[in-house]
């Protein structure tokens, strides 16, 4: 029988409240990034929860440091601002055990905005392929630790929150799964909710986004950038497109590019 844990990047946290908060119902780790360093352990309805905290900085880095306390054989990755829905534990090994194959399976998610539902990430129960990757954020991804352990997937340092350039580790994470021929997998069971009543990491589509899809993407795609960078320029365009021009922000990208080259 496969074990479950859910390994949660956080902040500044003094206790154990967000168990209740994200309503975890099985193993769970915490990476804590806050002013101390400290090792606490507690036992929860049956279940362990381990708090690491650090002056680690970087989401990248704290997922790592969640990674190299983790012994489950399921490991389902978390933000803080997820709250669970019942009964999410026996889905995601049930769902393990239809794809026995299967390395990684990226489940579903409601994403809520002062308590409202205004999206729903939806996925169908089938294998994925490499194009797939740039869909998905972490929260909805699961991996088995063997698989992980055995190809040596890790989270990127340089990428994400807490970092000079805001994003990109979760697709990153993603994409070197499938280089490493992983086979991954989506499922419809809908894990839970999602807040975005506030980010410390996305503060909108401006300059330092389009610069930092540049320096990304140079950092990942290859002779594949500059493509990369037209796709994402026409597809944010409609909510960017009272701030600046298409041209504007497709030369922000391009700027990404060059700091890449010069790094």
């Amino acid at each position: 029988m496969n074990t479950l844990e859910v390994l949660c990047v956080t902040m500044h946290q003094k206790d154990f409240s967000k168990i209740s908060q994200m309503n975890i119902s099985s193993d769970v780790i915490f990476a804590n990034q806050t002013d101390t360093t400290e090792f606490k352990q507690i036992n929860f309805d049956n279940y362990t929860a381990k708090m690491i905290s650090t002056n680690t900085v970087g989401v990248g880095k704290n997922r790592n440091l969640a990674l190299m306390y983790a012994d489950a054989d399921i490991l389902l990755f978390a933000d803080d601002d997820v709250r669970y829905y019942d009964g999410y534990e026996k889905a995601v090994l049930e769902a393990y055990s239809k794809y026995p194959d299967a390395d990684m399976i990226i489940f579903s998610m409601d994403i809520v905005k002062d308590g409202n539902i205004i999206r729903k990430i939806s996925n169908k129960d089938k294998r994925l392929h490499r194009f797939n990757a740039m869909k998905y954020g972490t929260c909805v991804c699961s991996i088995r630790r063997e698989s992980l352990v055995k190809n040596n997937i890790w989270f990127s340092a340089m990428y994400g929150g807490g970092t000079e350039f805001g994003h990109g580790e979760d697709t990153l994470f993603i994409l070197d799964a499938f280089r490493k021929t992983l086979k991954i997998y989506s499922n419809s069971y809908v894990l839970g909710s999602c807040s975005k009543d506030e980010s410390t990491c996305f503060n909108g589509y401006n300059d330092k986004y389009f610069f930092d899809q540049g320096v990304f993407y140079a950092g990942v795609f290859g002779i594949l950038k500059r493509i990369m960078c037209i796709r994402i320029c026409i597809k944010r365009y409609k909510f960017y497109k009272g701030e600046m021009s298409f041209l504007t922000a497709l030369n922000h990208t391009f700027k990404g590019i060059k700091f890449y080259k010069n790094m």
